[in-house]
């Protein structure tokens, strides 16, 4: 119970207090992106949480047998190669099992995204336990989740938003926007900006 307790605690501190895509601006494009496409949202979504947790988990174990390698460059080549072994498993499967080239795209962009690779170095920096791992995982998806939700809900807002001046709408009213949402989290976070 305790351990599913740590994993419950660390996902909804990635999600509301870490969450990376409104702090760290990690994933924020490919948020921004497909936030207005229902369909490919998802599927981009689910993959992300996939791919966070997945990596999560198998670099945790990986770091726990190689505890001595404390240089970044080392930990980035064996993140790297466990993403990118996972990303080849699950990219041959899903070629076997489904022939929508649509899905194979979507999955290279989540595998490749800046937010799944960022996870296992703050997990290795946080010194998090396994169960901790998977929470920060399943949370580095949920976090994406929510900033495409809102990105996407203030899209709506601005495009119907007839006070807003014709040189800001679109992108810069979207900009804005944005960096207002993501200073909202960088205050849950504790950190100062100035």
């Amino acid at each position: 119970m305790k351990m599913i307790t740590g994993l419950l605690i660390t996902a909804l501190y990635t999600v509301f207090v870490q969450n990376l895509v409104m702090t760290s601006g990690l994933g924020m494009s490919e948020a921004m992106r497909i936030s207005p496409r229902p369909n490919t949202f998802v599927k981009l979504s689910v993959m992300i949480s996939g791919f966070s947790t997945v990596t999560s988990i198998l670099c945790n174990l990986i770091a726990s047998r190689t505890a001595s390698v404390e240089s970044y460059a080392a930990k980035a080549l064996i993140y790297g190669a466990v993403l990118a072994s996972v990303y080849i498993a699950v990219a041959f499967i899903a070629n076997l099992i489904v022939k929508d080239k649509e899905i194979i795209g979507i999955l290279g962009i989540a595998a490749l995204n800046t937010l799944v690779f960022a996870v296992p170095y703050i997990n290795d920096s946080a010194a998090y336990s396994l169960f901790d791992c998977i929470g920060s995982g399943l949370g580095a998806g949920f976090a994406f989740v929510l900033a495409a939700a809102l990105i996407g809900s203030g899209a709506r807002v601005i495009e119907k938003n007839k006070y807003i001046p014709p040189i800001f709408k679109g992108t810069p009213a979207m900009f804005f926007y944005v960096a207002m949402i993501s200073l909202g989290f960088v205050g849950f976070t504790g950190t100062q900006l100035f």
